[in-house]
C-alpha cells in the first residue's frame, strides 16, 4: 500500500476540482476550448479524482512534499 502524502483539505479540493472539470467537459460547457482540451480535461479529471481517493500523489512523492498532518503520517 502506498503511504499517504495528502491531507484532507487537499483531497477535498482535488475531488471537487476533478468532479467539476469532468462535469464541465461532459456537458460541453468548456465552449470552443473543448475541441482542443477534450482528452486532456478528461485525463486531468481522472487524475485528480484518483489521487483524492487514494490520498497518494506520485508527484508529491517525487518532490518530497506531504500535506498530511504529522498525526496522519504516524498512523500509516
Amino acid at each position: 500500500m502506498l503511504a499517504r502524502n495528502m491531507g484532507s483539505a487537499d483531497r477535498v479540493m482535488r475531488a471537487l476540482g476533478g468532479g467539476g472539470l469532468a462535469v464541465a467537459e461532459l456537458t460541453g460547457n468548456l465552449g470552443s476550448a473543448e475541441q482542443y482540451f477534450h482528452y486532456f480535461a478528461i485525463g486531468m479529471a481522472i487524475w485528480l479524482i484518483a489521487t483524492a481517493t487514494s490520498a497518494h500523489c506520485p508527484t508529491y512523492t517525487l518532490m518530497g512534499v506531504s500535506t498530511c498532518s504529522p498525526n496522519q503520517d504516524e498512523e500509516e
